[in-house]
């Protein structure tokens, strides 16, 4: 238990330290030996021990994690213009429909004819008939840019959690040697690569590329409509080496073993050579290593059979893991391997009881014997493994299948045949390739087999659904199932007496959680009351306009929207009331789709007290869909000298546009320009307007005075008006822009024409709070 202990411990620092601003050392150096000590101190009491061991690890967590990197010496050239780049391909190439992509390990940079050393690594989309493998040097010239983001998946941060801080799209590659690589790795690449081509000559698609997939990992060449179709019905993980794919593999393995009466020492050695031989061939990569090992306790754990061996025996692996690469714990495919093995170890033996118990009371006993060998090995497998995978699912890609569990009950019992012919005729293709195509052919069964179903089940129009859920219900339901683990296994003194208790006294425990639950729920709606002050978020959204506003009252204004609806949703629910489904009023200062796309994913969530445009007409038929969905509110089109009053003294005014926008008029001219005021403090919002704007919004008699301005058009080169600045005198700039944009916003001249204005940037910090209390400003960045 105490490598679970250490392990939690170790998770919760890295956790911290991940949503700390900065990442002090010496701070987190000074919290391990103060943890240190006060086990040293204490060591006499046992009833400590685990808080201490769990002390000590989350320090040393969040030590660790103050050591990874948040960039490399070659991203100081990201979005600098045209550069070559000399190094290594260090990873296997990933062949795409459309481009090839490479990890290369920088050696050197050239730009405007000077060549300077340089490291890191390198993201390289070469053309996808590049010639280009594992261990080749080569110079790729192109853009270096920084990774995007997108509305539910950060590409940046996905790179980042390997060490890759830069991209370069659209490159011309040229090899100047080959044979860099490590020797074995390389050798296990070409093994890999000669089987997926006898799988290629052997069978038809879609046949071919399920196998290559199943077998080796690699499903790219399966098309869009067959990878959706499994992704449909929640058989994703059939095609991808994963904990859930390795879990399922091994835990049938030994449920087929254990049939054969092959027990003990003989069957872990079997299945542990099993995973081991399948690792290798399929390349032996981080992410089938990782799930290799996962599998490989679940059988030993099997073999020792100690309640607490398989849990502590994940622990050490995610401990290990994660301390080679703390980023790991964000890793949707390693949260994968971790549950399923997880899921597998708690649930896979108390559910085969209950099926088994199930199947004796509603069949005659020869059936249900019948029936149970048959059908228990996959469904008991298949269930336990998705009790914990399932809420992973659903938290990361919204969709919930309705036929998983049929599904999963049709194909899976076909799956370790299926594996067993497909290893063998490919191995044996290496040597006897006329024997091997007979096997391919008996493969080919199950793999139609396998296809039918899911493509059946697919077509189903209730196949799945679209299924959000808050990620702190997840949250809390992982905090619950590991915590009724931990009990189940310490079995420790207070818990028992309080399972006692219950049971004894099972109303008193009932309204005693009902009132404490009542108590919290009073406490969070006391803790979401208006504090009197006015608070204005420039929300991360991207390269977008998005700004919320909660005034001294509890009202609320959001202005745009940007065009990523769950990044725009999970902003509005992290800081909006729990229990309030209005906005009270919604501005959409211009119609551009980058600023109001997300906006129809608010209506859905969000009713509408009033709606503020400028009117300008737009023939775009998603803006035509969104105003289709305001008629249900009240509208009001406004222009320059407009106000707003909030009845808690906060006043909003319009100062632009001067007149009514036409149909030609350029979008950026006409944009909507706010002054939000509180006291003494103000905030001009200037969104997407141009410099033409900018001198019509002065010619037209507005003075737009604030403290705050935020800069028009992201800080684009040329967008700021030095007029129009020398008007707006702010004491603060802020800026919302994307790291990843491809303008360089905001431009540097820009930057400089606001002298020492403090500028904050959602590029930077993430999301920017300001809030005043008529008096005072303060300004706070979010990351």
């Amino acid at each position: 238990m105490r490598l679970i202990y250490l392990a939690l411990g170790w998770a919760g620092g890295i956790l911290l330290a991940a949503n700390t601003t900065n990442r002090p050392i010496m701070v987190w150096v000074g919290l391990v030996l103060v943890a240190l000590l006060l086990a040293w101190f204490t060591r006499r009491d046992d009833e400590l021990f685990p808080f201490k061991v769990m002390l000590i690890g989350f320090t040393l967590g969040g030590l660790r994690f103050a050591f990874v990197p948040v960039s490399s010496d070659v991203a100081q050239y990201n979005n600098l213009g045209g550069l070559t780049i000399e190094g290594v391909v260090v990873a296997e190439p990933d062949a795409r429909d459309d481009r090839l992509e490479l990890r290369v390990e920088a050696e050197s940079v050239t730009r405007i004819g000077q060549t300077i050393p340089t490291s890191g690594l390198v993201l390289i989309q070469a053309p996808p008939t590049a010639n280009v493998h594992y261990g080749d040097r080569i110079m790729a010239t192109g853009l270096l840019v920084v990774p995007g983001e997108g509305d539910t998946f950060s590409y940046a941060d996905f790179l980042g959690r390997n060490g890759v801080f830069s991209l370069m799209r659209d490159t011309a590659v040229e090899v100047i040697s080959t044979g860099h690589g490590d020797a074995w790795y390389s050798a296990l690449l070409d093994l890999k690569a000669r089987a997926a081509e006898s799988i290629a000559r052997a069978l038809p698609e879609p046949n071919a590329a399920l196998l290559t997939g199943i077998l080796l990992g690699n499903d790219r060449g399966l098309s869009p409509d067959v990878a959706n179709a499994f992704s449909r019905v929640g058989a994703s993980h059939i095609i991808a080496i994963s904990g859930f794919n390795m879990a399922i593999l091994s835990g049938t393995i030994m449920g087929l073993l254990e049939r054969i009466r092959i027990r003990g020492r003989w069957a872990a050695l079997i299945g542990i050579t099993v995973i081991g031989l399948y690792t290798i061939l399929v390349g032996a990569n981080a992410a089938v290593v990782r799930s290799a090992l996962m599998s490989s306790m679940l059988v030993i754990g099997a073999l020792i059979r100690r309640k607490t061996y398989v849990p502590a025996s994940i622990g050490f692996v995610a401990l290990v893991l994660s301390a080679l690469n703390p980023t790991i714990l964000w890793d949707v495919g390693f949260q994968l391997s971790l549950f399923a093995t997880l899921g597998l170890a708690l649930f896979a033996t108390p559910l085969s009881k209950w099926f088994n118990w199930m199947l004796l009371h509603v069949l005659p006993h020869r059936v249900a014997n019948l029936v149970g060998s048959f059908l228990n090995d996959a469904l008991v497998v298949s269930v336990a493994a998705q009790i914990l995978t399932l809420p992973l699912i659903v938290l990361y890609f919204g969709r919930l299948s309705v036929v998983v569990l049929l599904v999963n009950l049709l194909i899976i019992p076909a799956q370790t045949l299926l594996l067993i012919l497909g290893l063998a005729a490919t191995l044996l293709a290496l040597i006897v390739p006329g024997l091997a195509q007979l096997l391919y052919w008996l493969d080919m069964l199950l793999l139609s087999y396998t296809l039918g179903v899911v493509r059946l089940f697919a077509g189903l129009p209730f196949a799945d659904v679209e299924f959000h859920v808050d990620a702190r219900l997840i949250t809390l339901f992982f905090v619950v199932v590991m915590g009724g683990a931990l009990m189940q296994a310490t079995q420790p003194t207070w818990a028992v007496r309080l399972g006692r208790f219950i049971r004894r006294r099972a109303v008193i425990a009932a309204v005693s959680f009902a009132g404490v639950g009542l108590a919290a729920l009073l406490v969070a709606v006391a803790l979401s009351r208006p504090d009197g002050q006015l608070h204005v978020w420039l929300l991360d959204v991207g390269h977008s306009n998005a700004v919320l506003v909660q005034t001294p009252g509890g009202a609320h204004m959001l202005v745009d929207g940007g065009r990523f609806p769950s990044r725009l949703l999970t902003a509005l629910g992290d800081r909006l009331p729990f229990n309030k489904r209005e906005i009270d009023v919604l501005v959409i200062t211009q119609p551009d789709e980058f600023d109001y796309g997300a906006l129809s994913a608010v209506l859905e969530r969000y009713s509408v007290g009033v709606v503020l445009t400028n009117g300008h007409p737009n023939l775009n038929p998603v803006y035509e869909a969104l105003q289709s969905r305001l008629s249900a509110y009240p509208q009001v089109t406004v222009r320059a000298g407009y106000n707003l009053e909030f009845g808690d003294g906060t006043r909003l005014e319009v100062l632009h546009p001067q007149s009514e926008p036409t149909l030609d008029d350029p979008l950026n001219d006409q944009s909507l320009v706010l002054r939000l005021i509180y006291g003494e403090s103000s905030f001009l919002l200037t969104g997407d307007l141009s410099q033409e704007g900018q001198m019509a919004l002065l010619e037209g008699g507005q003075w737009p005075l604030a403290s705050v301005l935020q800069l028009p058009e992201h800080g684009r080169v040329r967008s700021l008006s030095e007029a129009f600045l020398q008007a707006a005198q702010p004491q603060v700039a802020v800026v919302q822009a994307d790291r990843a944009n491809r303008f360089g916003d905001p431009d540097a001249d820009t930057l400089r024409l606001l002298g020492d204005v403090p500028v904050f940037r959602t590029d930077q910090s993430g999301t920017i709070h300001l809030y005043t209390d008529g008096q005072s400003l303060w300004v706070v960045g979010m990351s």
